[in-house]
């Protein structure tokens, strides 16, 4: 009966005591905090009565409560591991980030929130799981609940919590490592929560080693996956939300990372010209509205990268797609690295003159946008609607995370 104290134990915990004998048969969140106390593990197959006992509200005072009993027992491995995958399980079944955010909250307030953070992470990475039927899915949100910490931690140290500006670095550094030790994972949702994760962290570094390893590792394989669901309508919408919010952090990484990105964009450049091109116009439309510090070197290397895509239309002449990358190059016009890149096409002999022509024409005008609209040989020949994105409410990462790292690509087309 790890962590309970009987002698200072409420009325209401003892009636429960008498009542309650496991997940199976609790009637109250009295019983359910009760259960934790005695650590009882909460199977999967017991979620469905807690979520029939339980609404969303008292679903988050229970994880919440796990928090305050979990940094109690730092010195007790056994009650740990027993109640971290009971509030595995919750959070796997529950699909509720709000409920995963309430545990991370309460747990970071508490006075010994380093070392119990720092058992959370070893104990939810490297623990083994009982559930082993269900062992991945409970894996894969252990993952995304040590990303979502990592993240916690790094905005309240921007926010210059004083209670993170020492021992903040420390648990960042033990996350990093717990986190690396799984990038060899196969699983398509904890990939994408590293790829995330990693990308976000090391925004605006120049040495981004964390996130150079993972694109290393399986950014090729992650790229092809997305932009898979990306060009399937029914998967396309939380897929553009996923690509646009974390593309800026691969723009920003190594060369090796902007090899395997423009084999990609070629790749689909072909394939999918069409709706390539709509995914063109709204990460160019994307990075024009970030904030100029923060974008900067990202603009620079996607304008790079629309100067190899333009080269590669060019070869096959296909003029409908190198409009369409002008207009996204041209909407950068503004940016300091515009003129210089503009030279290099126009003076690079193996693009075919009619692209360098246009290219040098659009430049030099001040409406680049109606020059390239108005040009009778790069003019589309296509009527109607003009296709786009199905468009959607914003959603939240985890969620994104679960979403795309479930669909099978082998049935998206």
């Amino acid at each position: 009966m790890s962590g309970l104290n009987e002698e200072k134990m409420p009325i209401m915990e003892t009636v429960a005591q008498e009542n309650t004998t496991s997940w199976k048969s609790f009637s109250n969140l009295d019983e359910a905090k009760y259960l934790i106390d005695v650590g009882s593990l909460l199977n999967w197959k017991d979620f469905k009565h807690l979520r029939k006992i339980l609404d969303d509200q008292q679903i988050k005072e229970l994880v919440g409560y796990g928090a305050m009993r979990l940094a109690e027992r730092v010195e007790s491995r056994l009650p740990e591991e027993i109640l971290i995958e009971s509030l595995l399980v919750i959070f796997a079944n529950g699909q509720n980030e709000d409920i995963l955010v309430a545990f991370l909250q309460e747990l970071l307030i508490q006075p010994n929130r380093l070392e119990a953070c720092m058992i959370l992470v070893e104990l939810a990475i490297a623990a083994e799981i009982s559930e082993t039927e269900h062992a991945d899915e409970i894996f894969a949100i252990a993952v995304a609940l040590i990303c979502e910490l990592g993240s916690m931690v790094r905005s309240f140290q921007q926010e210059g919590r004083s209670e993170f500006s020492t021992t903040g670095h420390k648990l960042l550094d033990h996350i990093s490592t717990y986190l690396l030790s799984v990038s060899n994972s196969n699983d398509n949702c904890i990939r994408l929560s590293l790829f995330h994760y990693f990308g976000n962290m090391e925004k605006g570094r120049t040495h981004k080693a964390g996130f150079n390893r993972i694109m290393g590792r399986f950014g090729h394989t992650v790229l092809e996956h997305l932009f898979t669901l990306l060009f399937n309508k029914k998967t396309e919408t939380v897929a553009l939300q996923f690509l646009l919010e974390n593309m800026p952090n691969i723009l920003e990484a190594d060369s090796h990372s902007q090899t395997i990105l423009q084999e990609t964009w070629k790749h689909y450049l072909l394939k999918k010209p069409e709706r390539f091109a709509l995914f063109i116009q709204a990460l160019g439309q994307y990075l024009v509205m970030l904030p100029d510090e923060e974008a900067r070197i990202c603009r620079k290397v996607f304008l790079q990268h629309l100067a190899l895509l333009l080269k590669k239309v060019a070869e096959v002449d296909h003029k409908e797609l190198g409009r369409e990358i002008m207009t996204a190059m041209a909407g950068f016009k503004r940016e300091p690295y515009f003129a210089e890149l503009v030279r290099v096409i126009t003076r690079d002999p193996s693009i075919r003159e009619s692209f360098r022509k246009l290219v040098a024409k659009m430049a030099e005008s001040a409406d680049m946008e109606g020059v390239l609209g108005r040009d009778e040989e790069f003019k589309s020949s296509k009527r109607g609607r003009k296709p786009s994105f199905n468009k959607g409410d914003k959603t939240r990462l985890i969620y994104q995370v679960k979403f795309l790292g479930q669909q099978a690509t082998a049935k998206a087309s």
